[in-house]
């Protein structure tokens, strides 16, 4: 059920009989002489949610980071969609959600969300327009009649939905997430999980999702990626088959608690 598909570094992990979202070939990061990833391997199918695991300064965030072209590689490639990551970037084929919101707190909800199209107006760039308007993109969120609160009147959870629905207005195809639920109570947290399920399954954006938690990553991710420290390496990816669509009952579930246990044993030796 959770036998590794590779863990040896230094071979390509994913499948090259399916679509790519994004593919990285012997990736390096480094921080002057710090090396921060080494070598990374790494096929994301396109259309598919993975969550990535891995102990404190193992480099998930800076994983994120190199895909949007935030950092550059020191040695190796890559490719979004095919594409390079400057391309991609361009092309807002990618959108990133941070742990904070960062929403503009003179804007009410709606105007946040509209931000990236303005912002593309302003500087005359040609800005894909999704299927769905700043207004329905709320309310995919569930923020129907918060349109017009501005960020002070909004809790933690819902400035988060309003952040996700602003990544997702120039309709990327692949979304970043860097622990966005992280600082969230358990309760909120559960709710965003399966709001963010319905939301990938309805839109069939690609998802890579950085966490802490084991839970959440065996819950919402179809594979977890499980990253190793000092530098940071790809230690195993792991498919989650669980039956779909998810819910909270089945953290509850011997099978559910089986991939928990099957992942606590890999982080340990990460």
């Amino acid at each position: 059920m959770m036998e590794a598909k590779n863990s040896l570094q230094g071979q390509k992990v994913g499948a090259p009989d399916k679509a790519l979202a994004a593919s990285l070939t012997d990736a390096t990061v480094r921080f002057g002489t710090f090396t921060a990833i080494d070598g990374l391997n790494l096929d994301i199918e396109e259309g598919a949610f993975y969550t990535i695991l891995g102990p404190s300064g193992c480099g998930k965030s800076t994983m994120l980071r190199l895909v949007s072209d935030l950092i550059p590689a020191a040695a190796g490639d890559v490719s979004i969609f095919g594409k390079t990551t400057e391309q991609a970037r361009l092309a807002r084929e990618f959108a990133f959600v941070f742990q904070d919101a960062t929403l503009l707190p003179w804007r009410s909800a709606l105007k946040n969300v509209e931000l990236p199209l303005e912002i593309g107006a302003k500087r005359g760039v040609d800005v894909p327009l999704g299927s769905r308007s700043p207004r329905e993109l709320l309310e995919l969120v569930g923020l129907k009649g918060r349109e017009d609160a501005l960020p002070h009147e909004l809790s933690g959870g819902m400035r988060q939905r309003v952040a996700i629905a602003r990544a997702l207005v120039c309709q990327p195809k692949l979304l970043l997430m860097d622990e966005p639920f992280g600082a969230l109570d358990e309760m909120t947290r559960d709710h965003l999980n399966l709001q963010l399920l319905d939301i990938w399954r309805e839109t069939g954006t690609t998802i890579l999702f950085v966490t802490h938690s084991i839970a959440e990553a065996v819950f919402l991710g179809q594979k977890v990626i499980m990253m190793r420290a000092h530098p940071g390496r790809l230690r195993e990816v792991v498919d989650i088959d669980l039956p779909e669509p998810r819910t909270i009952k089945q953290r509850d579930q011997q099978e559910f608690t089986a991939y928990c246990g099957y992942l606590r044993d890999l982080l340990e030796t990460c």
